[in-house]
Parts: C-alpha cells; structure tokens; sequence
C-alpha cells in the first residue's frame, strides 16, 4: 500500500473479526519498534481507517514504550483496543479488520517509528486531504 514501507523485512499481518481476542490474533507482532495500520472490510469495501506507530526513542538511544504487539492491544479512545475494535464493528457493519505492522528499528533498519508514521500520515493527507478516519489527529508528540 505504501512504498515506503516495501524494504521493512520483519513484517505480516492479522485479521481481527468481533468475538475474537486481540491478543491471541495479534500473537505474532513482535514487542519491538515500528509501525501499523488497519484496514476496514466493510460492505465489500476496503479502507485504510488507521495509521500508529510503536515505540519512543529517549534522548540517550533506548525505546521507553511497548513495541507493536503492546501497542496494538494498549488503548484508542479512552478504552482497551479489544473494546474499541467490538464497539466498531458493531457501530459500522465491519466484517472484520486487517492490521499490517511494519518492525521500522533492528538491525537491517534505524529508522524511527515516529518518522515514518509521519511519512505515511503525509501520503494518506496527500491522496485524501485529511487524515485517515480513526487517526483523531497528527502531531509532533502524541
């Protein structure tokens, strides 16, 4: 979906439909730094609804924050991921969500997470003139 996310090796995906536990489908993200979005399969339409990044880098080098399986099953909008995803499923017909992660800082990438959020933030704003729809908002620190 975005080219600037072709040469990040260590990276898959999962499907997450109502009634399923986060946790367990998100299993395979690796609690290390980078970045995710989330695909909406809704009425035989498909939707890039979200874009985050894992992981904030501290002044002396070392990440202070969850990576992308922590982050993924943390909050969005003032209650837990699980939640938020069933409450949005239900609200908007969903039939299910495709969340791609994309590990941006090892030992092949130094690239950091809060920098290529930004790049695909900036593309999505490009294409569509606002951000995507379940991203409240863009700013340097969040």
């Amino acid at each position: 979906m975005f080219a600037e996310l072709k040469h990040y090796k260590n990276t898959d995906h999962f499907f997450f439909q109502s009634g399923q536990n986060l946790k367990e489908q998100s299993k395979d993200a690796p609690d290390l730094p980078g970045v995710y979005y989330i695909m909406r399969l809704a009425k035989g339409n498909i939707d890039l609804v979200y874009i985050g990044k894992a992981g904030a880098i501290s002044q002396n080098g070392q990440f202070k924050e969850q990576g992308l399986r922590g982050r993924i099953n943390n909050q969005q909008d003032g209650m837990p991921r699980q939640e938020f995803f069933e409450k949005k499923i239900r609200a908007e017909k969903i039939d299910g969500l495709d969340i791609y992660w994309f590990v941006t800082f090892d030992k092949q990438h130094r690239d950091l997470p809060a920098y290529v959020e930004g790049l695909l933030i900036q593309r999505h704003s490009e294409l569509y003139g606002r951000l995507p729809e379940w991203n409240k908002e863009y700013s340097k620190k969040r």
